[in-house]
């Protein structure tokens, strides 16, 4: 039986590899040392062969044993003939998080090093070991958190490799989950019979991270044919809404082609506010659109690596609704803005419409960048990829570096020459670009000539600053890392 499954597992693989045109190309497969992903590269190694495969083990450093059970998977990846990189996070080098957060950070800090593979030998594609458990664990998750439609359908098939910089061709990696159609005691089984050693990560027990506790209260249930709760019932509903989110998604993007700006320069989306003699714009008239409508561009705005929840897009909406509700009645309308989910939403003026921008950040929460070579691009807060060359025909010394900061810290530095700079951008940028709100999360950028020197003001508020050294021999640009498309699979 496990022959068989595993046969009908690297044909699976192959049709999907094919399907998404990725025959061509080299993969990067994510592999931990748990029974999932040892199956996934026995598999892709039979799917794709060995030679068009690069795998990679994160070492998060939380246990003792975790450096040996990575290079354990090294040994494992050879006797297959898959190169094998490791990663080793190192958390003196940044504050650790408090335990309810660290699971968070840590994934974020894995994403980082695989995307930092990714760059390193120009893989486009990402797989994982992700299976039907933890599509069940996924929608129970979002369930708690009182996700949407959005929310609900669960982890598709491939998305966008969060913080991700883009590869040679400019697209984003993406990850694949070729193994959502498979359970885990197939893989355990696929595992066993082909003599693959794996580890059993004992922090998978500790229910203190929410996860944990919800794939425990599954497996409980799944003794229990008739529980609401067990792996079979959730992902019935998973997929019922997914199709539901498809049905939306068919006349959504073309919805918001019409009636949603998006600055990919900026991280800002733009709602239109007219209603043309409607109670409220197309785009919000039906509450599941709109629904559907908000939780995209909050996604897309905040560049989580998961959909908002629901009680949040409440809020947005509670916003917009009682807004045109008072404008019918004639009443005052109270001008105050919503912040959730790390996005602000600013109500619209005479010259603009429903505003969309990065919630503005703690103290501290966005690091200034090391110091970047001419030529290199930084992804910059998780949402914006900023890169700083020189201008063709140009000559400029390598010597040259830059720096990113958040407004904040870049006011401490050189205040008056941002306002002299915001004041002269007032005369040419257009009054959404410009609203108070919208600049506090804006990249400013500094460049210094020559190593000892002091940095100076090169770029804010979506400008080169005037009668500077990138004034004159430098191109800056700055670009949301999602790109302009606001209806994007999670």
């Amino acid at each position: 039986m496990a022959a068989i499954a595993a046969s009908h597992a690297v044909s699976h693989v192959q049709n999907i590899i094919q399907r998404l045109q990725l025959g061509d190309k080299r993969l990067l497969l994510a592999v931990s040392g748990g029974a999932d992903s040892m199956a996934l590269a026995y598999i892709a190694s039979r799917a794709v062969g060995p030679r068009n495969c690069i795998a990679v083990t994160v070492d998060h450093g939380f246990r003792p044993e975790s450096a040996h059970e990575a290079a354990a998977v090294g040994r494992y990846m050879q006797k297959l003939g898959i190169q094998h990189e490791i990663r080793r996070l190192k958390w003196e080098e940044v504050q650790k998080p408090p335990v309810q957060r660290l699971e968070e950070v840590a994934r974020q800090r894995r994403y980082t090093e695989i995307g930092n593979v990714c760059q390193m030998y120009q893989v486009s594609a990402v797989l994982t070991g992700h299976h039907s458990g933890d599509q069940a664990e996924t929608f129970l998750f979002r369930f708690i958190r009182h996700s949407g439609i959005h929310g609900l359908s669960g982890m598709s098939l491939q998305t966008a490799l969060p913080f991700a910089l883009p590869a040679a061709d400019n697209k984003t990696p993406v990850i694949v989950r070729p193994l959502l159609d498979f359970d885990k005691r197939t893989l355990y089984s696929i595992c066993k019979a082909g003599g693959i050693e794996w580890f059993e990560d004992a922090s998978n027990s500790d229910t203190r991270f929410k996860r944990n506790m919800l794939r425990q209260i599954i497996r409980e249930a799944d003794d229990d044919d008739r529980s609401p709760f067990n792996a079979s019932s959730l992902l019935k509903v998973r997929k019922a809404m997914q199709g539901h989110r498809e049905v939306i998604d068919r006349g959504l993007a073309s919805l918001l082609d019409k009636h949603a700006t998006v600055r990919a320069d900026l991280g800002v989306v733009e709602l239109a506010a007219e209603t043309d003699g409607q109670q409220l714009p197309r785009w919000a008239s039906n509450p599941a659109v709109r629904e559907r409508a908000l939780a995209s561009v909050v996604g897309w705005v905040n560049c989580k690596d998961h959909p908002p929840e629901l009680a949040h897009l409440r809020q947005f909406e509670q916003l917009i609704v009682s807004f045109y509700k008072a404008r019918k009645a004639g009443a005052s309308i109270a001008q105050t803005s919503v912040s959730t989910a790390g996005v602000t939403m600013l109500p619209p003026t005479v010259r603009h419409g429903w505003l969309f921008c990065r919630q503005r950040p703690r103290a501290n929460e966005i690091q200034i960048t090391k110091d970047l070579a001419l030529g290199a691009t930084a992804l910059w807060d998780g949402r914006l990829l900023i890169c700083v060359q020189a201008k063709p025909g140009r000559s400029i010394p390598e010597a040259v570096t830059w720096r990113v900061y958040s407004q904040d810290a870049a006011m401490h530095k050189w205040a008056d020459q941002l306002l002299e700079h915001r004041r002269v951008c007032r005369k040419t940028h257009r009054p959404a670009d410009m609203h108070q709100a919208v600049l506090a999360v804006q990249p400013i950028i500094s460049v210094k000539p020559v190593p000892d020197a002091q940095p100076t003001l090169a770029f804010a508020f979506g400008s080169v600053c005037a009668e500077t050294l990138a004034a004159t021999d430098l191109d800056i640009s700055v670009r949301a890392v999602r790109g302009t498309d606001l209806v994007a699979r999670n």
